[in-house]
């Protein structure tokens, strides 16, 4: 049985009562499948504003055919109760990866990581030596030759282990393009075997404890943007005031165009 979805912002958002039910569905599809690339995203209310931004319309239009789409923001779960069917609870990368991420290593999967820096690469050498490992040096989101380089890279690596999955843990858009770039270079070399991108974020420093997460309350309540903030104002100033703002724009127009 397929997972439920629930069209909201131009995304089909998953709506499943746990993690697992996705984590359940993610492998039992993989196994089944025999050719192509599919893609997992998981969206907060910062990236639904960024998805609308028309520099970021080529993203969009990709990655609305994602065949996971995850509810990783509160405020987006609180805009689809407002509407006749709403998303059954929150679901976030950082909780869907420990749960996918043990199933993948007790049955030795074969698995390709693009990772933020070389100490969550040893950690995670530590963790599955078999793994292929990947960290992109400090780029621009306009280095079209250096990201075309890195995903040849990062390609040729997924043939030589015949990887299905491939975990990428950048930030938005630099992991967008880059699995997007990845998927582009396999299928220009004919390859077709099942792969399913998974677009992480910060989830690969939270599971080896390298960043804090949010207490339970600060995440059940939607306030885990204030949690961060706190612990990184200088950094997260600007997404935790204009871009919410932004958000709550977007989202008015989301229900008057609902009605």
């Amino acid at each position: 049985m397929s997972l439920k979805k629930i069209s909201i912002f131009d995304l089909d958002f998953i709506s499943a009562g746990s993690i697992d039910e996705v984590v359940h569905d993610i492998i039992n599809t993989e196994r089944r499948k025999e050719t192509g690339c599919d893609f997992l995203i998981t969206p907060n209310a910062y990236q639904v504003v960024h998805f609308n931004d028309k520099k970021n319309a080529f993203l969009k239009e990709q990655y609305r055919q994602a065949a996971y789409i995850l509810p990783d923001g509160m405020p987006i779960v609180w805009i689809s109760k407002i509407f006749k069917h709403s998303l059954e609870k929150r679901l976030t990368g950082s909780d869907l990866f420990p749960v996918l991420w043990k199933e993948i290593k007790d049955a030795a999967m074969p698995v390709t990581l693009v990772l933020p820096g070389d100490k969550v690469a040893a950690l995670f050498k530590r963790d599955y030596p078999a793994a292929n490992r990947f960290v992109p040096e400090m780029f621009e989101v306009t280095d079209k030759a250096y990201i075309t380089s890195f995903a040849d890279e990062v390609a040729s690596g997924i043939v030589r282990n015949h990887s299905q999955f491939v975990f990428l843990g950048l930030g938005f858009p630099k992991q967008e393009l880059l699995a997007l770039a990845i998927a582009d270079k396999l299928k220009n070399i004919g390859y077709h075997s099942p792969v399913l991108f998974l677009l992480l974020g910060a989830s690969f420093e939270f599971y080896f404890g390298l960043k804090d997460r949010a207490p339970a309350f600060f995440q059940n309540t939607g306030l885990e943007w204030l949690y961060r903030f706190a612990k990184e104002p200088a950094r997260l100033w600007k997404r935790y005031t204009i871009d919410n703002v932004r958000f709550l724009f977007i989202a008015i127009k989301e229900l008057f165009r609902s009605h």
